[in-house]
């Protein structure tokens, strides 16, 4: 049984709980705290992306979330994705997808499989008929580091770039200069195909 869809709803920023409550929201990243508490809001306000909670029955928010529209670039999946594409679409240069810009856990609740649970909600969301946009993935700039990377591979995430020097071309980094995030995705077609059955 999901934790968050038995003891929690999910509800928008502007949430008149979430924003009483707020101030109170620490997962133990000083980034990511500071983005939900002093700068999603202003991010929303200028469309750069839409920001969520979940909130328990005692209107603790457990968990937020921030999310956009993206694109992955089609040379970079092709190899992945011979099949359950029509053949016009093979040639555009992105694939559509929403970018996870920002996810974070209550300490009060890590440990609960929450962010897990955040992920499975967001392909079911992404990938059912009522969805009001057509995505192909689910995507994610991951921290370079080694637990943020596996928690997203044990989710059904892939890397889109083969190496890291592969993606450090891409980005046009030179020699010493740190690749602090990893490109990362999830197909939503199978998702989607398995709701359509």
């Amino acid at each position: 049984m999901s934790y968050l869809l038995s003891n929690c709803r999910l509800t928008s920023l502007q949430d008149i709980q979430v924003q009483s409550n707020l101030s109170f929201f620490s997962c133990g990243d000083k980034d990511l705290d500071k983005f939900f508490q002093c700068d999603a809001a202003a991010y929303e306000y200028a469309l750069f992306g839409k920001t969520y909670a979940f909130i328990d029955k005692r209107n603790d928010i457990t968990s937020m979330f921030t999310i956009s529209n993206g694109g992955i670039q089609a040379k970079q999946m092709r190899r992945k994705l011979r099949e359950n594409v029509p053949y016009p679409k093979r040639l555009i240069h992105n694939y559509p997808s929403v970018l996870i810009g920002r996810l974070a856990v209550s300490e009060k609740f890590q440990g609960k499989g929450i962010g897990s649970e955040i992920l499975d909600f967001l392909k079911i969301w992404f990938s059912d008929s009522h969805n009001k946009t057509g995505c192909r993935f689910l995507a994610v700039d991951a921290y370079n580091v080694f637990s943020i990377l596996k928690f997203y591979e044990n989710n059904e995430f892939s890397f889109v770039f083969k190496s890291e020097n592969e993606e450090r071309a891409s980005l046009q980094l030179q020699d010493g200069q740190t690749l602090h995030s990893r490109t990362m995705c999830c197909d939503l077609f199978p998702y989607a195909e398995s709701l359509q059955h």
